[in-house]
């Protein structure tokens, strides 16, 4: 029995709770106190790429980190549904590996360890196009969460690596550049600031075709055979996190009706002075009032001592 009301218990208030964080009851107008246009900043994590025979030498990709920034466009359809595009540029990596070479391989005194930092395209050279529809609904006071999903048109930059490392490993990549649709995901949340508005997402991003295209090689070993060879694929897949800046419209441009400390401070310095000069009017319209009232009973009582 007793387990029994615990449950309940516990059940009504996970559904006190979610009616608390997902109610449609509060208004959506603070949008309308802040620009369309934002400032979008990526931090990602791609993933390593797929490399033959990996086991060869410890021979591994491992992840690579990236960065985009631009513009985007925030459109609202209604309160809870709207569309988002925008335009960013950054570094992308094309290869990031490591391995070692045993002793008896090379002919040194100590194994050779190689790890070098990822190699990345140019960097002015690779652009995407986000094409977003996205849910919106209110949780807690100040936040708006919200569900992304849509396409990423991309442009890839040249890519053109081919470097030898102390005679023992040659990597080789060779890439024109290409256009290609991504499948992009993102879930997270709006967060008002007095000056702007901000949002932060965790973004996943899927390519459907292989980013980076290349091949290695050991070479000079003292082993049989002395040449070893194989081709490895950077798909371009991503996973991190979203940071989107709206920035307040100016103190004439905002809606008086906005919401949790959202207005500026010359809104603010506007409604005081108006309060200020409509208490002004109040008295002195009591004070008309007092006079007028004083003069009709000054009045009465000339006329009645006249009669």
């Amino acid at each position: 029995m007793n387990k029994l009301f615990f449950s309940l218990l516990i059940i009504t208030g996970l559904q006190v709770n979610a009616q608390k964080l997902f109610t449609n009851s509060k208004s959506f107008d603070i949008f309308r106190n802040y620009t369309r246009w934002g400032i979008q900043l990526d931090a990602l994590g791609y993933f390593p790429a797929e490399i033959d025979n990996p086991d060869q030498f410890s021979f591994q990709s491992q992840l690579a980190f990236g960065y985009k920034f631009g513009l985007v466009y925030n459109l609202s359809f209604n309160d809870n549904f709207g569309f988002r595009i925008g335009a960013l540029t950054g570094q992308v990596p094309a290869i990031n590996t490591y391995f070692i070479l045993n002793k008896s391989e090379t002919g040194t005194e100590s194994d050779y360890f190689h790890k070098k930092g990822a190699q990345y395209s140019s960097f002015f050279k690779n652009f995407s196009f986000p094409l977003l529809f996205e849910y919106r609904n209110f949780s807690i006071d100040r936040y708006i969460i919200n569900f992304d999903a849509g396409i990423q048109i991309e442009r890839t930059g040249a890519a053109i690596i081919d470097e030898v490392y102390d005679k023992y490993y040659i990597t080789t990549v060779s890439n024109s550049g290409s256009w290609d649709f991504d499948l992009v995901l993102k879930l997270g949340w709006y967060y008002q600031f007095k000056r702007l508005m901000m949002q932060t997402n965790l973004v996943y991003k899927y390519r459907f075709v292989n980013q980076y295209e290349g091949n290695y090689s050991f070479k000079n070993l003292k082993s049989n055979p002395p040449a070893i060879s194989g081709k490895f694929n950077q798909k371009g897949d991503y996973i991190g996190l979203s940071f989107d800046f709206f920035f307040h419209k100016r103190a004439r441009e905002v809606d008086m009706g906005c919401r949790a400390n959202t207005q500026s401070r010359q809104v603010r310095k506007r409604q005081k002075a108006q309060e200020k000069a409509r208490e002004k009017a109040r008295k002195r319209q009591e004070k008309i009032k007092k006079k007028r009232a004083k003069k009709m009973k000054k009045n009465a009582k000339k006329k009645w001592i006249f009669w």
